[in-house]
């Protein structure tokens, strides 16, 4: 996983961000198995946070309202 895949399937506005789960499925990451799912976010959390640190996508911490209200970082393209 690279950062051009990463970056061609997140949203380029705020209002539109991804979770890591809904990045991870526009990606056609399989996440059906729990041991895939956690080394798959592994690794796409290790890409989002280097395209953060370049500047390319920006990330912000938003809590759920419906159901379990937990908090979950959501990622969108500045560029």
């Amino acid at each position: 996983m690279n950062h051009e895949v990463v970056l061609a399937v997140l949203p380029s506005d705020e209002s539109d961000a991804k979770s890591l789960k809904e990045i991870a499925e526009a990606l056609g990451i399989d996440i059906t198995r729990y041991a895939d799912w956690i080394r798959a976010s592994r690794n796409l959390s290790r890409v989002l946070r280097v395209l953060i640190k370049w500047g390319w996508v920006a990330r912000a911490r938003r809590q759920r309202t419906d159901c379990h209200k937990f908090w979950y970082n959501v990622y969108w393209k500045t560029e």
